[in-house]
């Protein structure tokens, strides 16, 4: 029970990133902030995590190989969120980012040499089908941002890939380094973009940093310990895209139309049966 209160905790945490972002708007340059977040989530960890994880400064130079790796692609999906949110509407963002599960799945075939089954490729077909609907290829004002809400998809599935590959346990201490890694790749940033009107939206930064990035870490890696990955994934599949639309709708005053609400819930169909399914396959 705790390892699913803590999934849904972090789920309701990631969820918030959208209309953070959305609130800062260009106070900060977006370069700039997405260096702060990682920052900011950096020291949380950094403060919190060796209370919980004694071995988190004990690594070896193999280790060290693998966290950069990580570290570059936290880094890379970290800017691409971030940024397709000051580019597209919240729920865009959001219900797009629901086909990374069958990105997983692709790249799992190809880099990992994991089955491909009927009920896949039906899940796939049906995800698709779900994306046309909420149309990502419109040349409307969100194009750009929807692009790069997919792309990010992509890398995001990548990364979950290489931990998979690297035989990543999920340990609290690996988060750490892997945050480590990723600020000092982004620690050019500020000093080439600035940082903007931040004082004025820093009680924001703040929060984006160490609540919804730092603690949301935190907690989703304790929820590892106790919660199999995919029922986690089906947890967050159902409980980001609600509680991102919802804060969006309330506190920004988005709309969002019967389109992206049909579309979104054949995506959201989709990743949950494909969870399911890749959880019945590991018990036989």
């Amino acid at each position: 029970m705790k390892g699913h209160l803590a999934i849904v905790i972090t789920a309701v945490l990631f969820s918030t990133i959208g209309v953070i972002v959305k609130l800062i708007g260009t106070e900060v340059p977006f370069m700039t902030l997405n260096f702060l977040r990682v920052f900011f989530g950096f020291i949380f960890l950094l403060i919190f995590v060796p209370f919980l994880d004694k071995n988190t400064f004990k690594v070896t130079k193999r280790d060290l190989r693998d966290y950069f790796v990580v570290g570059a692609l936290v880094a890379v999906t970290t800017c691409l969120y971030t940024v397709s949110f000051l580019l597209a509407p919240v729920h865009n963002v959001t219900l797009i980012n629901s086909v990374i599960p069958f990105f997983v799945f692709i790249f799992a075939y190809f880099l990992l040499k994991e089955q491909i089954t009927k009920t896949k490729i039906i899940t796939l077909i049906i995800a698709l089908i779900g994306l046309v609907i909420i149309d990502p290829f419109d040349f409307g004002g969100s194009f750009l941002g929807n692009m790069v809400s997919l792309v990010h998809a992509w890398f995001f599935a990548l990364l979950l890939i290489e931990m998979r590959k690297e035989d990543k346990t999920h340990s609290i201490g690996d988060v750490v380094w892997f945050f480590f890694f990723a600020v000092l790749l982004l620690l050019p940033i500020p000093f080439i973009f600035g940082f903007g009107n931040l004082i004025n939206v820093l009680p924001l930064v703040l929060f984006l940093g160490v609540v919804s990035t730092g603690v949301a870490y935190l907690f989703y890696n304790l929820s590892l310990e106790k919660v199999e990955a995919e029922e986690a994934s089906i947890i967050e599949t159902i409980t980001i895209p609600l509680v991102s639309i919802f804060l969006a709708v309330i506190i920004i005053n988005e709309e969002i139309n019967s389109r992206t609400i049909l579309g979104g819930i054949i995506l959201v169909f989709a990743g949950i049966y494909l969870e399911t399914h890749k959880k019945k396959l590991k018990q036989t």
